[in-house]
This record gives structure tokens, sequence and C-alpha cells, in this order.
């Protein structure tokens, strides 16, 4: 390998870091691991590690397991030696003086930091990696995924957690092997991505599309069916494991949510079957659909402050939060923009984790907690890297 190749890659490899560094920087601004919280009990740090966490926060256990394995397996003189060095480290004691950690926490606290770091950061390189694949554009694939990270602080609405970015990292493995057809990396891989969060149960029923596109339907079924039976089991047990514990073994909201994404789904429906009208109109078709999918939120808050006017401090920067207007306006215009490209596994793909993402926020999230939407952060990520292919395909 030349030394430009290894130069380059360094370069990449410095690029990502940085941006996943800031990423997570801004992530743990905003949220910690959610000990400032009115209920730290929920959820918090101290909590998990506990096993006291109210039910189902207290399932995603996978982070705070391995940090539990690496302490214990450390001798007494090392771990001593670790915990005074963070203790007395100026920089560690500036960064988490945001939080209040335990003293026979603060090693395994900062064992998930670091860990929750590493999924982020590696997951890029397998976004990278996937979205070249797909538009053969190393510019298009190396620079989506760095910019999902880079907004990933966003998405972390009205709440944010460690093991999020494990589920990232999860799903872009899924997606990776699903692509390439290695089915039996599916399966082994989902003990450890169902431990972590149960969401994964959900995500492998939307692989099917791409699994299918190297594996006969009988085979895509039957390992798929198996890695949904493996993550059920792992999550049963943890149903089983915290079952004394608070809270219940799903977060119930449903209520208006059920109202405002009925709202959305039947505005939805109206505009694609009347696209038809609007089609020598585009900009009159892409002004009314954000209307449209606004309505129904302006319905629920009762007040149109709260759609126009929401504001946070993501990287310590007020800025648009929740749904905000502006960003839904971006994300609608990915869409139009880089749908047509995506080949048909990857539309079903789309089709399938909205079907089923949306029916859980219906029942158990928050409509304007975009985290919530996660099982469509492979979509986006990819949408975004055909949108840059057409910029760079534009401008040659």
């Amino acid at each position: 390998m030349s030394i430009n190749k290894i130069m380059n890659k360094l370069l990449i490899i410095f690029i990502v870091f940085t941006v996943s560094a800031a990423s997570f920087e801004g992530f743990f601004v905003k949220w910690s691991f959610r000990e400032a919280d009115p209920v730290p009990q929920w959820y918090a740090f101290e909590y998990m590690y506990e096993g006291t966490a109210i039910r189902p926060f207290v399932y995603r256990q996978l982070l705070i397991s391995i940090s539990k394995n690496i302490s214990n397996n450390l001798s007494s003189d090392t771990k001593n030696s670790v915990v005074n060095k963070l203790k007395n480290d100026n920089f560690l004691a500036n960064k988490f003086k945001i939080v209040d950690i335990k003293e026979n926490l603060l090693l395994e606290y900062y064992l998930v930091y670091i860990i929750s770091f590493l999924c982020l950061f590696v997951s890029v390189f397998i976004w990278r990696q996937i979205c070249i694949d797909l538009t053969k554009s190393s510019i298009a694939g190396t620079l989506a995924p760095m910019i999902f990270t880079i907004i990933f602080p966003y998405l972390e609405t009205n709440g944010g957690y460690f093991y999020d970015f494990s589920e990232l990292l999860f799903f872009s493995m899924a997606i990776f092997f699903a692509c390439r057809g290695h089915y039996i990396a599916i399966i082994v891989m989902t003990p450890i991505a169902a431990y972590n969060k149960e969401s994964f149960l959900f995500f492998l029923m939307t692989l099917y599309p791409l699994l299918h596109q190297t594996q006969p339907i009988k085979k895509s079924v039957i390992v798929l069916g198996i890695a949904i039976l493996i993550s059920g089991l792992i999550h049963l047990n943890s149903v089983l494991k915290f079952e004394n514990n608070g809270g219940d073994i799903v977060f119930y909201n449903v209520g208006t949510n059920a109202l405002a994404i009925g709202l959305v789904f039947y505005f939805t429906y109206i505009i694609y079957f009347c696209r038809k009208l609007y089609i020598r109109k585009s900009l009159m078709f892409y002004i009314l659909a954000p209307i449209l999918l606004a309505y129904p939120f302006l319905i629920q808050y009762n007040a149109i402050s709260y759609f126009y006017y929401n504001f946070g401090h993501t990287y310590s920067i007020i800025s648009g939060e929740d749904l905000f207007f502006l960003h839904v306006i971006f994300v609608i215009w990915i869409i139009k923009s880089a749908w047509k490209h995506l080949e048909e596994p990857l539309k079903q793909h789309a089709k399938l984790a909205l079907m089923i993402n949306t029916p859980l926020i219906v029942l158990f999230g928050l409509v304007y907690e975009l985290r919530n939407w996660s099982l469509l952060y492979p979509t986006f990520i990819i949408l975004i890297a055909f949108y840059i292919k057409n910029l760079l395909d534009e401008a040659t």
C-alpha cells in the first residue's frame, strides 16, 4: 500500500473520530446519562447499574454488563489506581462535574462512556461501507454517515440514553450483513443486539427485502424467524429478571398520539392519491405536504408556537428541537430528492420500517420524540448518501 493511501485512510479515521467526538459531546452535555432528571431513579446510570431502574429502561443492560465484567476482572490495585486517576484528572473532573457520580461507580460510568462513544465511532465506518456499496460513490458514502452523526444529538429529543449508540451500531451491522447475505452473522449477533434493546426484535422484521436479494425466500424467512425467536427469548429473560421493578413491561403512551399519527397518515394518503393533480405544480405539492403533516401536531398541542418556536440547546447553542418546522422541511426535501434513487429492496425495507415503527409510536412513544423513530435511521442515512451523490452528479 502506497504512502498516499495510508495517509488518506488515517485522515479519514481522524475526521470520523473528530465528528464522532463532537456528536457524542453534544449528546452528553445535553443528557449525560440522565442523572440530572427530576426522577433519575427511572433510568439514570446508578439505578441502571444496580438494576433498580424502572421497566422497560432497566432491560437495556448490555453496556452495563460489559462495564461490570471489565471492572470485576481488574485487580483491586489496578481498579483503585484507575479510579484515583479519574478523580484527579482535571479534564475528567470538569467533564463529569455536570453529573453526580458515586466514587464506587466512577470506573464503570467511564467505561460505559467510552464504549458508547466507540459504538458511534465504529458505526460510522460500517455505514460508510454500506453507503459506498449502494451509491458507488466514496465521497457520498463517506459524507452521509458523518452528516447523520453530527445531527444525531438533534434526534435525541425529550430524552437520550447511552444505549442509543449501541442500538445504532447493531442496526448498521444488521443492514451490512443483510445486504451481503451473511445470514449466519445476523443470527450470531442477535442475542447481543437484543440484550442491548428490544427494538432489535422489530428491526429484524424489516430485513427480509435486503436479505432476499442474495438468499432464497425460504432461507430468508427461516433465518429471520430464528433471529426473531432468539430476540424474543432474550427479551423474555429480561422481563422475568426484572419483573419486580417499578414501571411496566412497556411504557404506554397512547391518547393523543393515536389521533396525531392517524391524521398524519390521513393527510399523507390524500397527498399520495392526489399527487397527479400536482405533478405540474411540484412547488405547490412540496409546500402543501409539510403544512398538512404539521396540522395534526398543531391540533395535538393546541399551540402553533410549539411547532414553530420549539427550541433547545443542542451543542450548547439555541436551536430547533423536536419536530421543528425547518427540520421537517429538510427531511421532506431529502426524501423527495433521493427516494427515486433507491432500489426496490431498500424501498421495501423502508416501508416495512415505517409500518412497524408507526404503531409502536402510537402505543408506546411520543410523536415528537424523534429517537423513537430509530427503525427509520438506516433509511435516512442511505437517503442522505443518495442525496449527496445526486448533488455531485449535477455538479459534474
